[in-house]
């Protein structure tokens, strides 16, 4: 038989050293240098290309109203389709990412998205464009809130552009080129090379002196512990607590983790990271400063749902059934929010779909220089972009307010607009909306 003394070493060595398959996670380390920006810059083109291309349909509309002979709102629901795809399926475009990754989807989108964009050229009727261009171009959700710098510099770019290949090929042979331009985010995918996990060691939950002494036999314990014959055992169990109170003290703030380790497979995905919509610095986040490194962070961030049932298509349903979460709603003050973006979003790209033929019949401004609008409303917007992480810094200056600010701000210019008799009142339109609205939810500011 056991002696006392072996059975309380095998006790503290329990203890002290859990199950090889609790004790590490597998994390993902994002690059912060070399080639992180490599990714960087290809995002970054597919947001100017994406965005600047939707921004460029406007300079097309009266060319497809006389081609079609439809009226003007058959060729704004073209747009229109497309802005709502644009939207809407982020949760299927999300879904999709976290389960086969970022770069096959991203490049089956682009090659998707141009085909049915030049297929859209030869259509017969503006319903059938409506379909081609509109429904089926799901790249842009995808790409977009990965880069959102490059949206600006798209819309001062992709507008004078777009005007000079219609002018100078026809409108079918430039949009053609356009398809040709859009096709380059499937380039730009291919640099998006899944990060691979690496090991590490997981924060375990503290053990309580308590604890312990459900393990051992506590009388046998308590004897023990007053004999000299077993004092060696007795410092070793101490010495185990001693190391696991340290760790705790240095971890004080770390989450309780369940015992079930992050496999690799689940690490890389990125829908399974907490902060993956978050789009601000991490580290003013309180979640970061609770922990001892970005490491430890992005382990005690990094949440996989339990499977209740094995599936082959569980990484893609935790991610679906979860963004389409209604239950969300039943706070009053998501409530709030949501009914505020379905407003803002209502309004948010009439000034680039009117404000070009606004300048045109209204104030009498050639269709070259009105084209520029969208130009000035995307340099405002790329200077708004920089500037507006410094605001939020300012006190009491915080994204809820900087966000109803904004709204205000770019509600009340549009409001506006029919007083703007003259080309230089629209330009300073196009100033202030182009800046007010980098602050609303579209662009994800308003992370509270």
């Amino acid at each position: 038989m056991k002696s006392v003394k072996e059975k309380e070493k095998q006790s503290a060595v329990k203890v002290s050293q859990p199950p090889d398959d609790a004790e590490y996670d597998y994390i993902k380390i994002p690059p912060d240098d070399g080639y992180g920006w490599v990714v960087l810059i290809a995002c970054f083109l597919m947001n100017m290309i994406i965005d600047g291309f939707l921004y460029a349909f406007e300079p097309i509309s009266d060319d497809l109203k006389s081609h079609h002979k439809c009226q003007g709102w058959a060729v704004s629901l073209v747009i229109s389709i497309a802005c709502s795809c644009y939207l809407l399926s982020a949760p299927l475009a999300s879904a999709l990412c976290n389960k086969w990754g970022c770069r096959p989807i991203g490049m089956i989108g682009g090659l998707i998205a141009a085909v049915s964009v030049a297929a859209s050229v030869f259509a017969p009727n503006i319903q059938l464009m409506w379909l081609l261009f509109g429904g089926i171009d799901e790249n842009r959700a995808i790409a977009t809130g990965i880069v959102t710098a490059g949206t600006g510099i798209g819309s001062i770019t992709f507008g004078p552009l777009s005007r000079f290949l219609f002018d100078r090929f026809s409108w079918k042979c430039g949009l053609l080129i356009l398809v040709a331009i859009l096709l380059n985010c499937v380039i730009c995918c291919i640099f998006m090379q899944p990060l691979k996990a690496v090991r590490k060691q997981r924060i375990l939950q503290p053990i309580e002196l308590s604890d312990v002494a459900n393990v051992a036999n506590p009388t046998e314990t308590y004897v023990n512990a007053k004999s000299s014959s077993t004092h060696h055992s007795h410092n070793h169990l101490d010495l185990s607590l001693s190391s696991m109170e340290k760790r705790s003290r240095a971890n004080s703030t770390a989450s309780i983790r369940s015992r079930r380790s992050i496999k690799a497979d689940d690490a890389i995905r990125p829908m399974y990271q907490e902060d993956v919509l978050y789009l601000g610095d991490i580290h003013n986040l309180s979640e970061y400063k609770a922990q001892p490194d970005l490491s430890t962070y992005i382990q005690e961030t990094t949440k996989v749902p339990e499977a209740k049932t094995p599936s082959r298509m569980k990484a893609f349903w935790d991610t679906f059934l979860s963004v389409t979460n209604i239950h969300v709603l039943n706070d009053n003050k998501m409530s709030i929010i949501s009914l505020a973006n379905i407003c803002s979003m209502t309004g948010f790209y009439i000034p680039y779909l009117f404000i070009v033929k606004t300048a045109i019949y209204e104030c009498n401004v050639t269709e070259k220089n009105a084209v520029y609008l969208l130009s000035i409303i995307g340099f405002s917007n790329t200077i708004s972009r920089f500037t507006s992480g410094w605001i939020t810094k300012i006190p009491y200056m915080s994204p809820l307010l900087v966000y109803n600010i904004g709204l205000a701000i770019a509600g009340v210019a549009t409001l506006l607009v029919p007083l703007c008799s003259t080309h230089g009142l629209l330009i300073a339109y196009c100033i202030v909306c182009g800046g007010a609205i980098e602050l609303t939810p579209i662009n994800g500011t308003s992370n509270y």
